[in-house]
Parts: structure tokens; C-alpha cells; sequence
């Protein structure tokens, strides 16, 4: 029986290893379409032409609360490039919930209901916060499962804006 142990940990290790690099490898940005909480069409061809973080977040996660102020930060950070937020708030809350949260916040950026659940299915989205970075090219350039390391995001959002 300990013979296997050894192995399996391998095994598992690169799995694990093989997961990690699949999710951060460059691909499109699957489709979607929704509205925004201003009446907008929001879809993955909106996003092209802008670096976009899109965060599939709801108000009574606590993480994305927690979250939620390096999002504004980073947003304001880069307001004046072309650089945008869109936040997906998952089917957990209702939507005059999220529209009390935006509003009590501030929130500067896109924010839209996924009411279906749908679109965090597409994105494979299992937990959040959960956050992707699209390229000017509408590519996934990476993928943040949890609160995201800020600096190093922020450096590659400069990268982007500025190859």
C-alpha cells in the first residue's frame, strides 16, 4: 500500500500542475450577452479594444466584499487608458440587492446580473470571487480564482496597455 503513495502524490501534483497552466494560457473570451444595471447590451465583442478584468463577484460573498475597494482602486488607477472593470454578480443575490450594493459603494465601472447563472457556467466560474483579464484582443490572458495579487495584477495591466 505504501508503495503507491509516492505515485499517486505525483500524479495528483501534476494534475494539479497541468490545471494551473491550462487556466492561464491565452483564449478567447467566451460569449455571452446581458444586460448591465444601466440598460446596457454588455457581450464578450463589447469588450474588444480594452483591457478588461471581469469579476464574477454578489454582495453577500464575503471575499468579493472584501475585495471590492482594489476594484475601484484598480479602476480608478486606470481610467484614463484602456483599461475597463465589468462586474458579473452571480444568481445568489437579488437584483435589488446588487443595485443597493452599487449604489451604497459607488461602484465606477460596468456591473451586470448574471440572473441565469448562466454565464458564470460558460466561464466555468465554481466559486468567488472569481476574476478573468481579457486583452484588447477579447483574450483571457489570465485567470484569478480568489483575491487577486494586486501589484502583479496591475503590472499586467500595464503590460497590456503599454507591450
Amino acid at each position: 500500500m505504501k508503495r503507491w503513495v509516492v505515485p499517486m502524490f505525483v500524479v495528483a501534483l501534476m494534475g494539479l500542475v497541468v490545471f494551473a497552466l491550462s487556466h492561464n494560457q491565452t483564449r478567447p473570451t467566451p460569449s455571452f450577452l446581458l444586460t448591465d444595471l444601466n440598460g446596457q447590451t454588455v457581450s464578450e465583442q463589447s469588450l474588444q479594444g480594452k483591457v478588461t478584468l471581469i469579476n464574477f463577484w454578489y454582495p453577500s460573498c464575503v471575499g468579493c466584499v472584501v475585495e471590492m475597494p482594489k476594484l475601484i482602486e484598480t479602476q480608478a488607477k486606470f481610467a484614463d487608458s484602456a483599461y475597463q472593470t465589468l462586474a458579473i454578480s452571480l444568481p445568489y443575490n437579488t437584483e435589488a440587492e446588487v443595485r443597493a450594493y452599487v449604489a451604497q459603494y459607488r461602484l465606477p465601472f460596468i456591473v451586470a446580473i448574471d440572473k441565469s447563472g448562466e454565464v458564470g457556467k460558460t466561464y466555468q466560474v465554481q466559486v468567488a470571487p472569481n476574476s478573468f483579464l481579457v486583452n484588447q484582443q477579447g483574450q483571457i490572458i489570465q485567470t484569478y480564482i480568489g483575491e487577486l495579487d494586486w501589484q502583479a495584477l496591475h503590472a499586467l495591466i500595464e503590460k497590456q496597455l503599454h507591450p
